[in-house]
């Protein structure tokens, strides 16, 4: 006898389903844990690059009800906004299970709102029944999740768009306390994008604004075809009939090269990582 169990569940949403299911599953690994910082340790990659067959190891902190969880992507449709994934190990509720599947629907609803559409599957081992609380505890784990991705998207209706300001907090001790920059321009089909920074003690008094424009294209004389050249351009807007020295040029180009080549140097150590 199958004693699975289904279980259907909604909630509207006034997200868009692109940001939704940005958010939710394409990020999933890097934005949820962020956001539930309290509870979840980590999420990692152990397969996969994030598409079908993808395993994420789930990690939570010591005090939680649950310490880890694996879960596998079965199928995602970027264009469709749908993604089917199972959890295939783990402690408490998983001594009883087989495995979890979901499947996860965002779609349009209202005036720029989605409505998230989940459904579940239970399938115990053989000789276990599912409990009424071992379901509830599955689908308040879900919706709750959910709802504080929600919570951050909509507290951050612009957050990484052009139009966004993101603010850089440097350690003590370093040249600078902070920096903002705003989002100008993104262009991810031709990988171009265009900031500038506005705020910040690294502008001194004499300089108003620093804007840049940023292209990676392939690298004509890659070896494999999978290497990629980056051309900034930046503009330096003055205060008044101020003049900035070459020197102080020279210096800030530094430190931006300097950036990119710590992030090229991680691409190159983790090559699983914006695979």
């Amino acid at each position: 006898m199958d004693f699975s169990r289904k279980i259907s569940q909604s909630f509207v949403t006034q997200v868009t389903p692109a940001r939704m299911f940005k958010a939710l599953i394409l990020d999933s690994h890097n934005i949820c844990a962020k956001l539930m910082f309290s509870s979840i340790k980590s999420i990692e990659l152990i397969e996969g690059d994030g598409g079908v067959g993808t395993i994420k190891d789930i990690n939570f902190f010591e005090g939680s009800s649950v310490k880890y969880m694996k879960q596998r992507i079965d199928m995602i449709d970027k264009e469709k906004f749908i993604c089917k994934y199972s959890f295939i190990e783990g402690d408490v509720v998983m001594d009883k299970l087989e495995l979890i599947t979901y499947e996860v629907k965002f779609e349009g609803y209202g005036n720029g709102g989605c409505v998230c559409k989940i459904s579940s599957e239970f399938k115990p081992k053989e000789g276990t029944e599912i409990t009424e609380v071992d379901i509830e505890l599955g689908k308040d784990r879900a919706i709750g999740m959910y709802e504080v991705v929600e919570a951050y998207l909509l507290a951050h209706p612009r957050d990484g768009e052009p139009g966004s300001i993101e603010q850089i907090n440097f350690t003590e001790g370093s040249s600078y306390n902070y920096a903002k920059h705003w989002i100008d321009e993104i262009d991810e089909e031709n990988l171009v994008c265009k900031y500038t920074m506005i705020e910040g003690d690294a502008l001194g008094d004499n300089v108003e604004s620093i804007a840049y424009e940023v292209r990676f294209g392939a690298a004509a004389n890659s070896s494999e075809g999978g290497g990629c050249f980056c051309q900034m351009t930046s503009n330096y807007q003055m205060i008044g009939d101020f003049e900035i020295k070459e020197e102080e040029i020279k210096a800030s180009k530094e430190r931006v090269l300097g950036i990119y080549k710590l992030v090229e140097n991680h691409l190159l150590n983790n090559p699983q990582v914006y695979a």
